[in-house]
Parts: structure tokens; C-alpha cells; sequence
């Protein structure tokens, strides 16, 4: 966490600072087309000059206290925020990303996916089109909540397939694919294949979404 910065979402949209109280995920009827998030840039002391931003107009810098919570994951490059077994890391292994984010020569950017609303009460600064670009390395950060620990996570969502853009990855195994049914209470999966699996995983994707509460995270960890 000490090489960790800020978090970053960049936008094309002009905005008002004083008009927003939060983030919104992107909608959970788009699944096919991004994940349902609301997507971030990790900012660490090593990439601060050279991490590619979504956009250059509008940034809005949030606490890194946000990592602190449960309810996300981390894509080393920019995947739509689609989960795949070698690209995206989850809370519990935020130091293993930030060792590889640190280490890999990345043009296309890093990406952290939170799958509920943000806060506006985590900003800790800003930068509007037409400032100066340049990212601050010292912010001071006062009366930043505590972390929402109560958010859980929803990983129900196996679209890495649909990604059509430059340098497709490998589509992950079967083995990374029963762990996610059986997180998602889905059982008797051990003899279907790798597509059976992920069609049983997307037919309960409604069903558990706002039953978050009944999914077995700790199947992931396995």
C-alpha cells in the first residue's frame, strides 16, 4: 500500500464538482459490452509520469483508503474490466499487483473496477480541462471516510471473450472457471466443459447480483 498513491477517473465530460455525491457503476444490462464498474486508474510512485489515463480532460484524484474495501478488482491492462485468469487481481492480492503494474512496460494502462457506487466524500482533488495536466505526487488528504467494508464483491461475470480489442489474452482455464461457478452457488460442474460452465455462470448472473450476500467468496481464494 506505500507504493500506492491515489486512484484516478478520468472523463471527457465537463462536470461540477458541487453537483456530484458519487460514481455510478456502468449498468449491469451492459455486462456484454464492460463490466459493471466504476473504473479507476492506479497511480503508484513508479508510474505517476507514465501511466496512460482513459482521458486527459477531466480528472477526478480519489484516496487510496478505497483499497482498503473488498468490492473490486485490479486488471493489470485495460480489459474492459472483464476478469481473466492472468490479467485481473483481487483485493486480497493488491500487493502482487502493484509489484507487477510497477514492473511490466504497460502502453494501454492499468484499470481498478469497483462494482458499487463511490463516494464523492473520497475525492481529494482535481484537475479540470484546460489546468495543467501534470499528476500531483503529495496530496494532502483530510476528512476522508473510513472504508466501506461492508461492500462485497461480485465476480459472477464471465464476458472476457467478448473483448475485441488490440492483444486479446488467452481465454482463462477451466480450473479458473469451476472456482468462479462454485463461488456463485453453481454445483455438478466438474464433468461439463469450460463453455458449459460459463453459459451456467452467466444464467445466474441476475439472480445473485443484488444477493451478493449469499455468494462464496472464499471459493476464489482456492
Amino acid at each position: 500500500m506505500n507504493e500506492i498513491l491515489y486512484l484516478i477517473h478520468s472523463t471527457d465530460n465537463p462536470f461540477n464538482i458541487n453537483d456530484i455525491s458519487e460514481l455510478i457503476p456502468s449498468k449491469l444490462e451492459n455486462a456484454e459490452e464492460q463490466f459493471p464498474g466504476v473504473y479507476f486508474s492506479l497511480i503508484t510512485k513508479n508510474n505517476i509520469h507514465t501511466e496512460p489515463l482513459f482521458s486527459n480532460d477531466n480528472i477526478l484524484i480519489f484516496s487510496k483508503k478505497l483499497l482498503e474495501q473488498k468490492n473490486y478488482h485490479i486488471n493489470i491492462r485495460d480489459y474492459n474490466g472483464w476478469i481473466n485468469e492472468t490479467n485481473t487481481f483481487f483485493s486480497w492480492d493488491l500487493d502482487k499487483a502493484v509489484k507487477k503494474i510497477n514492473n511490466i512496460d504497460n502502453e494501454i494502462g492499468n484499470e481498478v473496477v469497483f462494482h458499487d457506487p463511490i463516494s464523492i466524500k473520497y475525492l481529494i482533488s482535481y484537475i479540470k480541462s484546460g489546468s495543467n495536466k501534470d499528476l500531483p505526487y503529495d496530496i494532502e488528504s483530510k476528512n476522508i471516510p473510513e472504508p466501506d467494508m461492508s461492500k462485497i464483491p461480485f465476480y459472477c461475470i464471465p464476458f472476457e471473450n467478448n473483448y475485441n480489442g488490440i492483444e486479446k489474452l488467452k481465454i482463462s482455464s477451466k480450473e479458473f472457471y469451476i472456482k468462479m461457478a462454485k463461488m456463485c452457488l453453481i454445483e455438478n460442474i466438474e464433468e461439463k466443459t469450460r463453455e458449459e460452465i460459463i453459459l451456467l455462470i452467466k444464467m445466474n448472473i441476475n439472480k445473485y447480483y443484488n444477493k451478493r450476500e449469499l455468494l462464496d467468496i472464499n471459493q476464489m481464494y482456492i
